[in-house]
């Protein structure tokens, strides 16, 4: 099964490039040719330039399977104001009622975790689903193609733990750790917060 998918991968990047090198040599015989594809890429560009920086704007995404999950699509370059996104969002999944939900491996209830959305390119048959795979899907820790989160701790930005807090057990405090591209950058403690206990499935 492996050596078929390896096989169709070969042959389609073989075609694809077959393909891309006969449009480039055709388009290349004509001067009113070159000049419109000369059009179509500036074109290309101007709207790739003007979607990047006037419609991709942060949000976050909760995991329809696990509800202290959330995939952060296109994350602030600022750190102090992704953190402090972080912060909010925190304070509002703890002040809103959940149902339980599925469990992560290797992670504890008592958790919110933070990564980056992420989604492998389309014709890449051998690359991992993404981060986006969670928001639909359950782990598979043991299939033909295993997808956990654990994988993907590149695109971990934060996980925040919390618990009741020493002086009023009726609010919840915890540590908050950042992360850059996986590695752990700082820790941070939030106090005194509301938390909604969570209603059962």
């Amino acid at each position: 099964m492996e050596i078929a998918l390896i096989l169709i991968g070969i042959t389609f990047i073989g075609l694809s490039v077959y393909l891309v090198f006969k449009l480039i040599k055709w388009i290349a015989e004509k001067r009113k040719r070159k000049a419109v594809a000369l059009v179509i890429v500036s074109v290309g560009i101007i709207i790739l330039t003007v979607n990047h920086f006037f419609f991709k704007k942060m949000h976050f995404i909760q995991s329809k399977v696990y509800n202290n999950l959330y995939l952060i699509k296109y994350p602030e370059k600022d750190q102090n104001i992704l953190q402090q996104a972080i912060r909010e969002k925190i304070k509002e999944h703890l002040n809103t009622s959940h149902k339980t939900g599925k469990k992560l491996a290797y992670t504890e209830d008592n958790g919110i975790f933070f990564y980056e959305y992420y989604k492998h390119f389309p014709f890449a048959l051998f690359q991992d689903a993404g981060t986006y795979y969670f928001i639909e899907h359950e782990e598979d820790l043991g299939g033909f193609v295993s997808e956990e989160l654990g994988m993907y701790t590149e695109y971990r930005l934060a996980e925040f733990y919390f618990e009741p807090c020493k002086a009023d057990a009726t609010l919840y405090c915890g540590e908050l750790d950042y992360f850059v591209e996986g590695e752990f950058v700082k820790a941070d403690t939030l106090k005194n917060l509301d938390f909604k206990k969570f209603d059962l499935q």
